[in-house]
């Protein structure tokens, strides 16, 4: 019997740089096409004719850039009716990079992963290997994908409840669409979207969630997103928030839970001394920084925890994980739209951590959920990686924001395509469908109504809706339509 796979080492390119290729001789036939299991910005879901170079990472780009940090670092490749699974394989530990290359010609593949000069290309070459899944006959390409991802990560499959608590599969009201549209109608629709923040209020919260209640609109979870806190020290901003708990449990007295938005990576309210520069810029926190670690984690005990003086919050939305230190055009910031960004004749990031690439934010997210779970064993984390060796690090995958939306786009199919590689990547966990939605009235109205064939379904509006292109501005979101969202999502209900 053939093998079902094969294995390939890695070699030194060369200080930066580690490689591994196989021809069109070892793979068994001519390569024609490549396919990126993560969507493009434009919402592409077919494969590429070879030659092409694909470029996956934790921060994306035009191709492979459908909002996950990171998708699997993992390709199929096409022949005239042959294809192979062609994947990074690393041991836990060893993910050491933010960027792969996957360079398809007819004559092989090369794959090439970018260290940054952070870590060693010796020791790494030893701890991971190139991962090569022969396709079966009829097998459709995330068929394979899926076979691959297990054979290569089996623990992706596995979850770490036995029994997923109901509540996480109730619908989702997500405030910041609402946020976005109410800066736009007091502030006008030219300027930063992140004036939003401003609008993240208690008091605009109950409004919206009243006329969601009025309009019956089956809602289970309240997330609250961005602006209730600084960006990085995830304190309640009493200003803006002057009683978050006793919101937080009105809403349990009427059976929902709640969410807080929080961002990785973010500065804001963090000193110095525990952050990552890039020269005389501050760029990020600093997972690998105890003082740091702790510091979060007693905040989070405090926004979890029922006891007297805490929030009594049901998890978080994990968000904005991009912002991984990286050499490549170095980004960090305060807070969202408060970016720094360095791109030219700067000092090499300063990190003195034995960690880099996806093992920080790997590093960093594995300590936010394991303080909250101490806090709160059925809490829910919600997150967007889709990389299998993530999945002790969150419960839920959310589908991320549309992004870019064309006159053709068919979102469900869009956003259909990112949940078809999350069940590949991550199949016992549950998906969070998203509903940012723009620019298209109409599209967003049949997304909210049919997302639930997608994972939990999500609105992000209840009073008005934003339009960023081709004009920016607010519509006013009709009765009738929430009505009718409503009477999609009790059917759905009814179902788990």
């Amino acid at each position: 019997m053939e093998k079902d796979y094969i294995t390939i080492k890695f070699e030194i390119e060369n200080n930066e740089f580690i490689s591994a290729s196989i021809d069109s001789f070892c793979l068994g036939f001519t390569p024609k096409e490549i396919w990126s299991p993560s969507p493009s910005i434009e919402h592409r879901t077919s494969p590429y004719k070879v030659p092409k170079k694909l470029n996956i990472g934790v921060r994306g780009c035009k191709e492979t850039g459908a909002k996950f940090s990171p998708p699997p670092f993992a390709v199929i490749v096409n022949g005239e009716k042959e294809k192979v699974f062609i994947g990074i394989l690393a041991e836990p530990g060893w993910h050491l990079w933010n960027t792969a290359y996957f360079d398809a010609t007819e004559k092989g593949i090369t794959v090439k992963i970018d260290l940054e000069g952070h870590s060693n290309p010796s020791d790494v070459i030893e701890h991971t290997k190139l991962y090569v899944v022969y396709g079966k006959q009829e097998e459709k390409d995330h068929q394979l994908l899926a076979r691959g991802l297990k054979l290569s990560y089996p623990d992706g499959s596995a979850h770490l409840h036995k029994n997923i608590p109901s509540w996480w599969l109730m619908p989702i009201y997500c405030g910041y669409g609402d946020q976005v549209g109410i800066s736009y109608e007091l502030e006008g629709p030219d300027g930063p979207e992140s004036r939003a923040l401003a609008y993240c209020i208690q008091g605009l919260y109950e409004k919206w969630i009243n006329i969601l209640d009025e309009e019956k609109v089956p809602v289970g979870t309240i997330i609250i997103d961005a602006g209730w806190s600084e960006g990085g020290n995830w304190i309640p901003n009493r200003i803006q928030w002057p009683d978050l708990r006793s919101f937080i449990d009105r809403q349990h007295k009427k059976g929902r839970k709640v969410l807080l938005w929080i961002a990785t990576w973010f500065t804001e309210g963090v000193p110095d001394h525990w952050c990552i520069f890039c020269g005389d810029k501050k760029l990020t926190v600093d997972p690998e920084n105890y003082s740091y670690i702790k510091f979060i984690q007693n905040n989070i005990r405090k926004l979890l925890s029922s006891e007297t003086g805490c929030y009594n919050a049901d998890g978080f939305k994990i968000d904005q994980l991009a912002y991984v230190p990286t050499e490549r055009n170095p980004l960090g910031g305060e807070h969202f739209g408060r970016q720094v960004k360095i791109s030219e004749n700067y000092q090499r990031v300063n990190h003195r951590g034995l960690l880099w690439g996806c093992e920080l934010l790997y590093k960093l997210q594995k300590e936010i959920y394991t303080a909250a779970k101490n806090v709160k064993k059925d809490c829910l984390i919600t997150s967007s990686t889709v990389h299998p060796y993530f999945h002790d690090t969150f419960d839920m995958v959310r589908l991320h924001d549309v992004g870019y939306i064309f006159p053709e786009t068919d979102v469900l199919s869009a956003m259909k395509a990112r949940a078809d590689l999350a069940k590949a990547a991550l199949p016992s966990h549950p998906i969070d469908s998203d509903d940012w939605v723009h620019s298209y009235y109409d599209k967003w109205l049949d997304f909210t109504t049919k997302s639930m064939t997608i994972g939990v379904p999500c609105i992000f509006y209840a009073e008005r809706f934003v339009l960023i292109r081709p004009v920016s501005g607010v519509l006013p979101v009709k009765r009738d339509d929430l009505r009718k969202i409503a009477r999609a999502w009790k059917k759905y209900i009814k179902q788990i």
